[in-house]
């Protein structure tokens, strides 16, 4: 079955929608989270350092095989599949990564229940690491997961700006396009480029695709 088309999708999306409710609705639930994740700490010191490093690394992880397995492959739960590959990476191409108006940055964004639902499932991984290591740091990996979610959803968003936008010719945000861009080359999507923000473990584990794809691998 073929993937849906730019206005195939564009016919879906509600006459409700507003997508300024729907970053404000992300932008609330993430401030709320990093909110009282700080208030239950007092404050962060120097002694957090090695434990938000190493939370960082198994956040960093977890994107990294969230990405390379579930969102790519048609297993459970097969809705971010869905979500994923038949709607994210139908609307954007290689070739035509930008957003055409502000509301489609419905098909960027998670919707706004993902952060939600990403604290519910860090929990009990935060209840493993306070039964190992104290209560300040599950705190504290609890508080690294939502920021790092929400640094992924500011730049996953310059990565589909308009060409235009004076954001877009940023040199770093160049950088991160073309990074992220290599990954919604069909032939390579399933194979390269799985860490988004910062590709740690795709420098890791060999599946950093730096260079430019041959043109006949690309779907038009």
């Amino acid at each position: 079955m073929g993937l849906p088309t730019r206005d195939a999708l564009r016919a879906t999306t509600p006459p409700t929608y507003r997508w300024t409710r729907h970053v404000a609705l992300i932008v609330a639930f993430a401030a709320a989270g990093l909110a009282v994740c700080l208030y239950a700490l007092g404050g962060l010191g120097g002694a957090d350092t090695l434990v938000i490093g190493v939370a960082f690394l198994l956040t960093n992880l977890g994107e990294y095989v969230a990405h390379r397995w579930p969102l790519h492959r048609p297993m459970f739960p097969r809705a971010v599949y869905e979500r994923h590959v038949r709607e994210h990476h139908a609307f954007f191409t290689y070739d035509r990564m930008a957003v055409d108006a502000w509301p489609e940055i419905r098909w960027v964004l998670f919707p706004p229940w993902a952060l939600p639902l990403l604290v519910a499932t860090v929990v009990p991984l935060a209840l493993l690491v306070g039964a190992v290591a104290g209560t300040r740091a599950a705190w504290l990996f609890v508080l690294v997961a939502i920021a790092y979610y929400a640094l992924y959803e500011v730049l996953h968003a310059l990565a589909h700006l308009p060409d235009d936008a004076p954001l877009a010719r940023v040199g770093a945000v160049r950088a991160l396009t073309h990074h992220h861009r290599v990954h919604h080359d069909p032939a390579l999507m399933r194979s390269w480029n799985f860490n988004f923000a910062i590709p740690l473990f795709d420098v890791l584990l060999h599946t950093r695709y730096a260079g430019v794809p041959p043109e006949a691998d690309r779907v038009r």
